[in-house]
């Protein structure tokens, strides 16, 4: 029974963080909207009995990966001004509510039973499935936070500039 509680309050926690790391006015508030949403998933992972992958969440993404978005936002000095947002439909909502839809599609099939495979959180199978089944989308990953970093520097380089 407690097990169902935590769910609920680590599921409302993640998707109140997930709200307000979209609605913060500035991209530091956003940043640490981020890092509370990144803590309420730990706190799902640790009830999927997966603790190697909670506490990697919490060290990797929530410490280490958030300290550098922090620091990118510093470094480009980005102030309040900055978190200004148009009126109108861009690109970027249309492009967060596909995305909203396919996450839910991916949930309800999740939720059915036809989702992935069930695995333990130990670390060789995470290292085995990393290296295996998921390798192309480990990598991506690390390539897509490489651009965003080195992005994020030339930006800054050209506004010091």
């Amino acid at each position: 029974m407690i097990e169902i509680v935590l769910f609920y309050v680590g599921a409302v926690a993640a998707i109140l963080g997930a709200a307000g790391v979209v609605l913060a006015r500035t991209p530091l508030r956003g940043a640490l909207w981020l890092i509370f949403t990144l803590c309420a998933v730990a706190v799902l992972y640790l009830l999927l009995e997966a603790p190697f992958v909670a506490a990697m969440q919490v060290l990797v993404y929530a410490g280490a990966i958030m300290v550098l978005f922090v620091f990118v936002i510093m470094l480009l000095n980005l102030g309040p001004e900055a978190g200004a947002r148009p009126a109108y439909v861009s690109v970027a909502k249309a492009s967060g509510l596909l995305a909203c839809v396919y996450l839910g599609w991916r949930l309800v099939a999740a939720l059915s039973g036809s989702g992935q495979k069930a695995v333990d959180g130990s670390v060789k199978n995470i290292g085995v499935l990393l290296v295996t089944d998921y390798l192309f989308a480990f990598e991506a990953v690390s390539v897509l936070l490489l651009v965003a970093v080195v992005g994020a520097v030339v930006l800054g380089l050209r506004r010091l500039s």
